[in-house]
């Protein structure tokens, strides 16, 4: 297998009775609900970009044990009340639950111009998903990042982010991927450039006969703060199961 260490990554979280797969169902669950179909209301697709905004930098698992309230501060994200509320209201809201992160007044400044993006989409194809849909994957986050369609506050790996969480099939290239691909010698880059850490997590994929969102779930897990927390910024090496690290 060219990618043997992806198993034995697998095979660390479960020696240890970490249950990785639970973490990714919900994704996975929109990922099949894409699939046979569904299209999603523009509140949803609101709300998964505002968590993506909120993922920047930060560990996530302050971002999950308040994710009641913040979507009580957004008002289950009720567009008028969204495009007619002053941003600094939701700023610092979030602060006081500590669910900022160093860009969160730019981020919040960007909400209303982000939706109405959205909503141009919405009304130039239908559903923001007939347009999602008809859209090459790495064609459609540059379109969302740079293009005709660009999201403010939202490079590639925010964009990515935000798409997996509305069940298109992709990784986020973020620190804990990059550094992790990098660590196993998949990329010629360490930490890998977002394009290998793309090509990459692909080609896992295809290899384990799983689905990107799968892929990332994972190699994630095992570096983030909060959940496995293996492979970070200084890794744990001696319970890893993976044999050819290039950081032993």
């Amino acid at each position: 297998m060219k990618y043997l260490a992806f198993q034995q990554i697998i095979d660390t979280m479960k020696n240890s009775g970490y249950d990785y797969q639970a973490q990714c169902e919900e994704m996975l669950s929109q990922a099949k609900k894409r699939k046979e179909g569904e299209t999603f209301p523009i509140q949803k697709h609101i709300r998964a970009l505002i968590y993506a905004q909120l993922s920047n930098q930060r560990p996530w698992k302050q971002i999950v044990k308040n994710s009641n309230n913040i979507d009580a501060i957004f008002h289950n994200y009720d567009l008028e009340y969204l495009k007619q509320t002053d941003p600094d209201i939701f700023t610092s809201k979030l602060k006081q639950i500590k669910c900022g992160n160093r860009q969160i007044q730019k981020q919040m400044l960007s909400l209303k111009e982000n939706i109405s993006t959205l909503e141009k989409i919405e009304a130039k194809y239908g559903s923001i998903d007939n347009y999602y849909n008809s859209q090459d994957t790495s064609l459609l986050v540059i379109e969302l990042s740079s293009g005709r369609y660009k999201m403010k506050q939202m490079g590639r790996p925010l964009i990515s982010e935000y798409l997996k969480t509305m069940g298109i099939d992709i990784i986020k290239p973020d620190v804990h991927v990059c550094r992790i691909l990098g660590r196993l010698g998949y990329t010629d880059h360490s930490p890998a450039q977002i394009n290998e850490a793309f090509e990459v997590c692909n080609e896992i994929a295809q290899e384990y006969n799983i689905c990107n969102i799968e892929v990332d779930s994972i190699l994630w897990q095992y570096c983030a703060n909060g959940y496995f927390e293996q492979c970070i910024d200084k890794p744990n090496c001696s319970n890893c199961f993976v044999e050819n690290c290039i950081n032993k």
